[in-house]
């Protein structure tokens, strides 16, 4: 990177750490909170909601999260945020232990809290470095999700039961333990302060009247949702509907946050050399990948190669549009902009969450699959109305 001091570089893999130890967290409630909603759900199609709500709560607090960083400087916020999601898990673990979906669900809300502020690694990665090393930057704080990918299913399926009579309980304590190693990474991480102007800068309706900002969002927020989607009822599908068993669907959800993350050594690089516009393309056509092989059966290799081709194409579409947003915005927009942008982008995956476990109760697999083609088309469709001269 242009400005590659060892001070920028060791706060740039500080940042990637402690999105490793987050992310590590969010894996092990990717594959263990819809099961563990099904076991204390009063009816099937609630299963998820547990898992939902986390996305509800990421949604309505990334505005709140980005102003608190404008004004106090991001280090404290990431400490408490890190806190918050340590007793978050304890909560969870507590409620599956004594059976209280509700306590399940409020645990798991205050998880998205923390979710919500560990979003802002990324930007905070970004905002060290010079204008052509940002999408580097965020590509480098972004590997720490491979750590995740290795460390989360392997502590998820090895602490299933180790709390006689609670399945999954010792999965959250897991969770909580794994969350506390980020205090002292965090600690030692300089305040990281954000651009006070706050106010300042372009109005919301200016930048959407900016084609490089709505294709930013387009991809960022449906290429999540898209995702969030698929990936929700892949535990229930595997497990309670194919019953593959509990370790093939770690396997499979292991593999999918690999292949969300292990591109995220070059993504950066892809999208200096070949452009934003490009990258994009590609994870769209990975997307429509995943789609046939869902559509092509219900066995292991079609579960795994459809999360897979997923996993990739989350991430060429979510950096190239996280990339795109910190291009169109000038310093003291950032704040407020990377807040609005990030609560936008949770709404459409709260919503997709939210959904998934009712599509798939009522409709099945395979019914899902057809509707996540509404908004793939979607992306395709800004994508193609999207000039090259209007990128920056």
């Amino acid at each position: 990177m242009a400005r590659s001091t060892f001070s920028v570089l060791f706060s740039v893999w500080r940042m990637t750490t402690a999105q490793a130890l987050f992310m590590t967290v969010m894996n092990i409630n990717i594959i263990t909170t819809g099961l563990a909603g099904a076991i204390l759900s009063p009816v099937a199609w609630l299963a998820t909601l547990a898992l939902s709500l986390q996305f509800v709560a990421t949604m309505l607090a990334t505005l709140p999260a980005s102003l608190l960083m404008s004004r106090f400087g991001r280090r404290p916020i990431f400490l408490a945020g890190a806190l918050l999601s340590m007793c978050a898990a304890l909560i969870q673990a507590y409620a599956v232990y004594s059976g209280h979906f509700i306590l399940f669900c409020f645990g798991s809300g205050l998880l998205g809290v923390g979710h919500a502020i560990a979003q802002f690694y990324r930007y905070a990665a970004a905002d060290i470095v010079v204008l052509e090393d940002k999408p580097k930057a965020i590509s480098l704080a972004l590997v720490g999700g491979l750590v995740a990918a290795i460390l989360g299913p392997e502590i998820s399926y090895r602490l299933i039961g180790v709390v006689d009579g609670a399945l999954y309980t010792g999965c959250f304590i897991g969770a909580a333990l794994v969350q506390c190693l980020a205090l002292p990474i965090l600690l030692g991480m300089p305040k990281l302060a954000v651009a006070a102007g706050i106010n300042r800068g372009r109005s919301m309706s200016a930048f959407l009247r900016l084609p490089a900002f709505r294709l930013a969002l387009c991809s960022a927020a449906l290429g999540y949702a898209v995702m969030s989607f698929l990936m929700t009822a892949a535990p229930l599908q595997i497990v309670n509907v194919s019953l593959l068993g509990e370790a093939l669907n770690a396997r499979v959800i292991q593999w999918h946050v690999i292949a969300m993350f292990a591109p995220s050594f070059f993504t950066g690089s892809l999208i200096s050399r070949f452009g934003i516009r490009s990258i994009m393309s590609a994870g769209l056509v990975l997307y429509l990948a995943s789609i046939i092989m869902a559509l092509s059966g219900l066995q292991f290799w079609y579960y795994f190669a459809t999360l897979f081709f997923v996993g990739l194409g989350w991430n060429f579409l979510y950096i190239a549009g996280t990339s795109l947003i910190t291009l169109v915005a000038e310093p003291e927009e950032r704040g407020r902009l990377q807040g609005i942008t990030d609560m936008t982008v949770f709404t459409a995956v709260a919503c997709a969450s939210l959904s998934a476990g009712i599509i798939h109760t009522i409709g099945g697999w395979q019914v899902m699959i057809f509707v996540a083609l509404l908004p793939i088309s979607i992306i395709g469709l800004g994508i193609v109305m999207t000039r090259a001269n209007s990128l920056p």
